[in-house]
This record gives C-alpha cells, sequence and structure tokens, in this order.
C-alpha cells in the first residue's frame, strides 16, 4: 500500500510529516478525496435508517417546511405565526431546498451530512498550516469518529452547522497568527495572504450567528481572552497591527449578518431584538428560561463519551501537549489550542442552562490534541511512560465502555432533551459492546507488548470505532427513535381516517413529531387543562387522540363524563392512537340566537378576511358613541372602550376546528398592548358546529389604556385553537401581519 502511494503521489508522499506552508501538494489532495470518501461511507448511508428525534429534528423540520409553504425566506414560521424568534434562519435555509422535493428523513439529514464532510475537508485543510500531515489527518479521522460529531451530523439540528463554521473560523484566525506566509503572498493582489485568513474568521462567525446567534462571538471571544491572559500578552487584539485588521474583520461579519438581522430588528421592532437576543440568549444563560442544569463537572463525563473510545487518550494527550518542551513560537501556538478548548468548556460548565449538545463546539480541538498525540505514538519508540499512558488508556476504554454498555441511549442522549426515557434495550446490545470493547482493549494492550502493532494498532482501533457506530445506526438507533417519535402512531391516524377527523395529542409537554407529520393540522390539548379537553371532544362524531399509555385511565375517565367511549387503533413505544365517538353530551345552542343573524348590516365596514379556507370575516360594525370620527380617521380619548362586532360566515361544509377569536390592539409605539380573547359568539355557538352559509356576530371589546406614549392603535383579529392559529389565505389581499388581520386604527384624540 505504502508503495504504491509513493508511486501515485511521487515526492510529495516525502512532506507526510510536514507542515504545509504552500498550496495543496499531491499527498494534500489524495488526502482529501480520502476523507470524503471515508465520511460519505460513514455518514450517508442509513440516513433515513431512523424516525425523526424529538424535539429537536421535527420542530426544526417543521419550521422549515412551514416556512417553505408560506413562501417567505427571512421570517421563519411556527404553527401559522412568522414569529418563530428563538433561532436564526441558516439551518432552515439548508432544509428548505430539500424539502421544495420531499420532505422525509433522508432529504432532511442529506444537508447536515453534507456540510459536515465538507467541514471535515476544511478542517484538515487549515489544520496542515498548523500541525503536519499526519497530525491534521488523524485529527481529522478522530472528529470525524467521535460519537457526538458523528450524530450531530446526521440529526437535523442548529449545532453542527454552527459547530462547523466556529471550528473553521478559529482555525482561520490561528493560521492569522501563526501560519507561514511569504511577504508577497497576496490575495487579489492587495490583501497579505495571512490578513485575509483573519477576514474569513470574521466571515465565518458571521455565517455561525446565522446559525446558532451570540455565540459566533462569545466563544471565541472567550478563547482569545483566555489565549492572551496564557500568553500575557493583550497585543493580540489591541495591538494596531492587530486591531485595525480586527475593525475591518468586524465589517465583514455585520456585513454577513445584518441583511437578515437588519431586515428581522427595522421589520419587527425592539419585540424580535428582546426576544431572540434577550430572552433566548442571556437569560438562557443565566438559566432564567426553564432548562436542565447539572453540576459544573457535568460536561467532563459528557466528553468521555462523545469522543469515544478516543477519550481513553485525552489525559495522556493532554500531559504531553502541554509539557513537552518546544520553541517559544510553537508552545504559543499550543496554548491558542488549548484556550480554544478550555474557554468554551468552562463557559459552558459554569452557564446555567446545560443541554449535552452544547459542549460540542469543544470537541474538535479535543480532537487536535489527540491527533498529535496519536502522530507521536505512531512515530516514535514507545518509551516507558507511553506504555503506561496505554495502559492506563484500557482501563478508561473499559470504565467509560461499561457505562456506554449499561445505558444503550446514551449516544443518542448526546443530542436530544430527553435524557431520561427508558427504551428497551436491543438482543444484539450487550454481546456487541462486550466483543467490541473487549477488542479495544486487547488491541491497545498488543500495541504495548509487540512493536509491530503500534501503528497496525490504531488502523484495528479506527475500523472497530467506524464498524460500532455504523451498528448503532443500523439497529439500535431504529428502534430507539420509534421512543423518540409519533410518526407511527400519525401514519395509523391517516390510514384509519382518510377523510381527517379531529386529532388532539393529550399532553404535558408538547411532542413536535405530531405537528410536523401532521402539518398543523392536531390540536395540542395540556391534560391539565380539563376543560379544554372535555370542550374538544364533547361533540357528536368521531375524535382521535394520541397519548402516553400512562394517560390513558385518566383520559378514558374523562370520555365517560361526556358519553364517550374509546377504542386504541395503534400503540406502540409507550404511546397510543385512540379513537373516541358517541353522542357526548348535547349541546344547548338555543341561545345561539342573539348571535346568528340572516342578513349583514347594512352600516358594516366590510374586510372580507379569509380563515383556513373556512371561515370569512366579513366585516365589522362600530357601536355608536365609541369613536368619533374626522376626515376618514377615527379617534378615540385614552381611557375609552370601543365595541364592535365582527360578523363571520362560515364558507365550508364542515368546520373541524372550534375556533376562538383574539384581538390585540398595539399601539405604533409597542406601549400597553391589550387583549380581547372570547369564546366564539361567547360560546353559545362553537364552529364545529357551523352549517355552510352561516353568519354569526361576535361582539368584542378594545381597551385604548391611560398613560400611554403611542399616537394611534391598531387592532388586529384572527381565529385560533389552543396553540395553533388559523392561517389568512387570502393574505394577498389583507393587512396582515403573523396571521393577524389589521381592522381598525384608532387615533389618540388628546
Amino acid at each position: 500500500m505504502i508503495k504504491f502511494l509513493k508511486n501515485k503521489i511521487g515526492n510529495d508522499f516525502e512532506t507526510f510529516s510536514e507542515q504545509r506552508n504552500g498550496s495543496l501538494n499531491n499527498l494534500d489532495k489524495f488526502l482529501i478525496i480520502l476523507t470524503v470518501i471515508l465520511c460519505a461511507l460513514l455518514y450517508i448511508p442509513l440516513l433515513g435508517n431512523f424516525f425523526m428525534i424529538d424535539p429537536w429534528e421535527n420542530h426544526y423540520s417543521h419550521v422549515a417546511w412551514e416556512t417553505l409553504e408560506k413562501n417567505s425566506f427571512a421570517k421563519l414560521w411556527f404553527q401559522n405565526s412568522n414569529k418563530f424568534w428563538s433561532k436564526p434562519p441558516l439551518l432552515f435555509w439548508m432544509l428548505m431546498p430539500f424539502y421544495k422535493f420531499s420532505i422525509s428523513e433522508f432529504s432532511g439529514r442529506l444537508p447536515i451530512a453534507l456540510f459536515s464532510i465538507v467541514t471535515l475537508v476544511a478542517f484538515y485543510i487549515l489544520l496542515t498550516r498548523l500541525i503536519s500531515r499526519k497530525s491534521a489527518i488523524i485529527s481529522t479521522l478522530v472528529l470525524m469518529l467521535s460519537p457526538q460529531y458523528y450524530m450531530l451530523s446526521r440529526q437535523i439540528m442548529v449545532d453542527l452547522p454552527f459547530v462547523a463554521l466556529n471550528t473553521v473560523a478559529i482555525l482561520c484566525m490561528a493560521v492569522y497568527y501563526f501560519g507561514k506566509f511569504g511577504e508577497n503572498e497576496k490575495i487579489f493582489k492587495k490583501i497579505p495572504k495571512n490578513d485575509f485568513y483573519l477576514y474569513l474568521f470574521y466571515f465565518f462567525e458571521g455565517w455561525a450567528f446565522l446559525a446558532k446567534g451570540l455565540l459566533s462571538i462569545l466563544i471565541p471571544g472567550i478563547a482569545l481572552f483566555i489565549f492572551m491572559v496564557f500568553t500575557r500578552n493583550f497585543g493580540y487584539f489591541f495591538a494596531w497591527k492587530h486591531l485595525k485588521k480586527h475593525l475591518i474583520g468586524a465589517v465583514i461579519y455585520l456585513a454577513v449578518i445584518m441583511p437578515w438581522f437588519g431586515y428581522m430588528w427595522i421589520s419587527e421592532g425592539k419585540s424580535f431584538f428582546d426576544t431572540f437576543i434577550i430572552y433566548h440568549h442571556f437569560k438562557r444563560t443565566t438559566g432564567e428560561i426553564h432548562k436542565p442544569n447539572d453540576l459544573y463537572t457535568l460536561y467532563v463525563r459528557i466528553l468521555g463519551y462523545a469522543m469515544f473510545p478516543w477519550s481513553a487518550f485525552l489525559p495522556a494527550a493532554f500531559y504531553n501537549f502541554l509539557t513537552k518542551k518546544c520553541e517559544d513560537e510553537e508552545k504559543t501556538k499550543k496554548l491558542f489550542f488549548f484556550s480554544s478548548f478550555i474557554g468554551p468548556f468552562l463557559f459552558f460548565s459554569l452557564s446555567s442552562t446545560k443541554f449535552y449538545h452544547y459542549i460540542a463546539p469543544v470537541v474538535p480541538f479535543l480532537s487536535i490534541f489527540l491527533g498529535i498525540y496519536i502522530d507521536k505514538l505512531w512515530s516514535e519508540r514507545w518509551t516507558l511512560a507511553a506504555k503506561i499512558e496505554a495502559l492506563i488508556a484500557i482501563f478508561l476504554v473499559a470504565a467509560i465502555g461499561r457505562d456506554i454498555g449499561d445505558k444503550h441511549t446514551l449516544f443518542l442522549h448526546l443530542v436530544t432533551f430527553y435524557n431520561t426515557r427508558k427504551v428497551p434495550v436491543p438482543a444484539s446490545w450487550e454481546p456487541t459492546i462486550i466483543s467490541v470493547f473487549a477488542v479495544f482493549c486487547i488491541v491497545i494492550l498488543l500495541m504495548i507488548l509487540i512493536k509491530d502493532l503500534q501503528k497496525k494498532g490504531f488502523y484495528i482501533l479506527f475500523a472497530l470505532s467506524a464498524g460500532f457506530m455504523t451498528y448503532y445506526f443500523a439497529e439500535p438507533l431504529p428502534e430507539i427513535s420509534k421512543y423518540y417519535s409519533l410518526k407511527p402512531h400519525v401514519e395509523a391516524y391517516l390510514k384509519d381516517s382518510p377523510e381527517r377527523a379531529p386529532i388532539a395529542d393529550y399532553y404535558k409537554w408538547l411532542r413536535k413529531s405530531a405537528g410536523f407529520w401532521l402539518k398543523n393540522e392536531i390540536t395540542f390539548l395540556q391534560m391539565d387543562k380539563e376543560k379544554n379537553v372535555i370542550r374538544f371532544f364533547d361533540k357528536p362524531g368521531v375524535q382521535y387522540v394520541i397519548l402516553r399509555d400512562n394517560d390513558k385511565k385518566r383520559f378514558e375517565s374523562l370520555m365517560k363524563r361526556i358519553n364517550k367511549r374509546t377504542v386504541v387503533v395503534y400503540s406502540g413505544a409507550k404511546n397510543t392512537l385512540m379513537k373516541v365517538y358517541g353522542k357526548g353530551h348535547e349541546r344547548d345552542i338555543s341561545k345561539s340566537s342573539d348571535y346568528l343573524v340572516q342578513n349583514l348590516p347594512e352600516n358594516m365596514i366590510k374586510t372580507n378576511i379569509i380563515f383556513d379556507n373556512v371561515i370569512k370575516l366579513e366585516g365589522f360594525v362600530i357601536k355608536k358613541g365609541n369613536l368619533t370620527e374626522r376626515d376618514g380617521k377615527f379617534f378615540a380619548k385614552e381611557g375609552t372602550n370601543i365595541d364592535i362586532d365582527l360578523y363571520f360566515r362560515s364558507i365550508a361544509d364542515k368546520i373541524n376546528k372550534d375556533y376562538d377569536v383574539f384581538l390585540h390592539n398595539e399601539g405604533n409605539n409597542k406601549d400597553k398592548r391589550t387583549k380581547g380573547d372570547g369564546s366564539m359568539a361567547n360560546g353559545t355557538y362553537p364552529t364545529d358546529f357551523w352549517k355552510k352559509g352561516d353568519i354569526v356576530r361576535h361582539p368584542v371589546k378594545i381597551k385604548i389604556p391611560e398613560g400611554s406614549q403611542n399616537n394611534y392603535y391598531i387592532s388586529y383579529t384572527g381565529l385560533y385553537q389552543e396553540e395553533y392559529r388559523a392561517n389568512i389565505t387570502n393574505h394577498d389581499e389583507v393587512k396582515e401581519s403573523d396571521n393577524r388581520a389589521e381592522i381598525l386604527r384608532i387615533y389618540l384624540d388628546r
């Protein structure tokens, strides 16, 4: 094999142990092709072999699908609202072209896997500017086969794009500080080549902002600060020769983020900034948002799993990395790599929100330590110290491997919120774990004892790691994923009810997969809100419900109270799909006569707003005495209550949803917003009882608060059921915002 490579690559093969100072040579090109082939073989097959995992994969797929459905781009949609502001748009932009043609597990994960492959190529290319080619390719293989990076590369989550862009960006900054370039090496004949890498740092971090927000500033900022503290040299940023380039870089960063961020801020105002920046960044970090927390030592344990089996070599890799004597410049470079790990590690460890996947940005830098260490073991004769380090690694493989053997869902927990679910253990799990990790330990032991195996043993370790992860995706994960998705229940519902009878999810915490696979055609009913549950089912005909097995008795007892019966349609993975049928309580709709009208009033102001293609808001009537009209504008004094009647018409033969009506009254300066939500026709005539052609009057009250900073108020209205907001289907003909139709503008008469 070696002779074959030497013949094909030529003299470039001799540069394997050298750092790259110029263009890519034939050896680099061969290693890049090898990386792409290996990564494609590992990451792309079996992408669609398991269900989308709740909550992230289904949730983010839902946002991408709905944004695409609304023909939107900058504004992200979720459940008929374009105020999905918890995440920036990059992931959804990546998904949308693929979802344009097909919505499936494979099509959703493919762009992530492809992005990961490109990242590993960039990782190798940039590392060759900083360490030897051999260390760079080993580091790349370690990262490729690290379980957390492997899992993220096959998950529809915002984390892989962010981790990839942040890693590439920080390595670009490292090349700027430590790469070797000739004085005359320039890009575009003007920009010095090393300066160009600093500008690339800001360019890639700009895209990292579009992947996961302010972490694109925080993580590299902490890393650079720690580095300057370690070196006691703040000139790496504040010296004018660097600072002026950082200022140019900041302009590049803003040029990348502002087309989206600036548009959203201008379009949506302060509420967007407060939600996206203040709420979902700072309050998440300080723990004001209720998210999982743990001891500051959590991520030490998680990294043991995230980089297994390579994590067994981490103690020795750290020791050798930090203690090996070297020239000052090489030592400074090492401190930069170490700072890129320890800074973010401390930040995430001390943060009050600790998802397991948050620690992923440090994994690539740990891979560099391991790559350099394994290169040392590969290249040098093993000393007694090296053999002792290998012996320690055997014990760590056994200890961490035992944890993984006991918890077969651990690798999935590295990328999901739900890390306490109990899932049956596959029959093949224990024999595979014992076999694979016993071989790991035996191979390392033989490498200690047999000199000729010191190099060949690593080939076996890499092959074992690749084989084990492939096994995990081929057999355990498809079974595990059934417990993280309701897709089988949705498919059973569609088969049992081709007419799409009303369906609800009876839950404590909203399961994202049901909403995504039913494309919003499901009602989420919180189990602790019994009135809402009874309201949904207390009507003649058939409805369906998805619920946890533990909640069946409670739900069935509720149905008995309203004379409804249940039958199981499908049961699996601790969740059940049930059909609910019977007369229910007879609704007394006699009081609806006050709200049912035969003809629209002549003084009605027309609106012609259509909701979900089933209900039309024909217009509204303002009660006399509430408003004054001058020059075609309406005026009211502060503290006024304005009564209006909305007139709705049924335009469908059947309406499956029991809509309520909301009214939002918002000032032009976003000061003192008021609301006026209520049941349709004051609860006397629910929309799922309507017949085509029915005209229903619904009274609402608009409140104008006192002491506001506003000059005028805009009254918006719409329909909703629980978390679902009805879509304005003729939005091109209507003044609307976020599926809220503007019906009235009221100026303050001061």
